[in-house]
């Protein structure tokens, strides 16, 4: 199984001017034919903007039908407060939900990978701690131990990476 985690802010989308447009609806379907040709058998979003602002993004960029949960601030806090990315009982907390969702009855890495896109290497070390491919999104990101890959935007990474 195939599982992508998509971060929101600064991985899916890019603040700046003219960011509060990623709330009105998009006839744009590039992401979501990026996104589908790369075969995940499940997409997750985990950020720690709110489920709202989540939901808000996906349906911009058409990829909420994709989506089979959001994690956010508002769904997570009340589970551990003062607990969101990069702590590591978010990152087991979402990675055990995942597993429950998607049917991984066990932790062999031959029977699902996880990939995880963010643009904040904190978030990607926990991840990588946990067992995730770990993906960077940030412009001249620099390598370290705990990051697979580094692309310079979400676009770049699904292209040219192989899944």
């Amino acid at each position: 199984m195939k599982i992508a985690v998509f971060d929101v802010d600064d991985t899916l989308i890019i603040h700046g001017q003219g960011s509060k447009s990623y709330y009105t609806p998009s006839t744009n379907t590039f992401l979501r034919d990026l996104i589908e040709s790369k075969g995940f058998d499940k997409i997750y979003i985990y950020t720690n903007g709110t489920y709202g602002h989540g939901y808000s993004v996906c349906k911009h960029l058409n990829i909420y039908d994709k989506v089979s949960f959001i994690y956010g601030r508002d769904n997570l806090s009340f589970l551990y407060p003062n607990h969101m990315k990069p702590t590591i009982e978010s990152f087991k907390y979402v990675n055990d939900s995942i597993k429950t969702d998607s049917g991984i009855i066990n932790d062999n890495p031959e029977n699902h990978q996880i990939y995880f896109f963010d643009d904040l290497d904190v978030n990607l070390k926990t991840a990588k701690s946990i067992g995730w491919n770990t993906i960077l999104i940030k412009p001249n990101g620099k390598k370290e131990n705990y990051i697979d890959h580094i692309f310079s935007n979400i676009y770049s990474a699904l292209l040219q990476l192989e899944y």
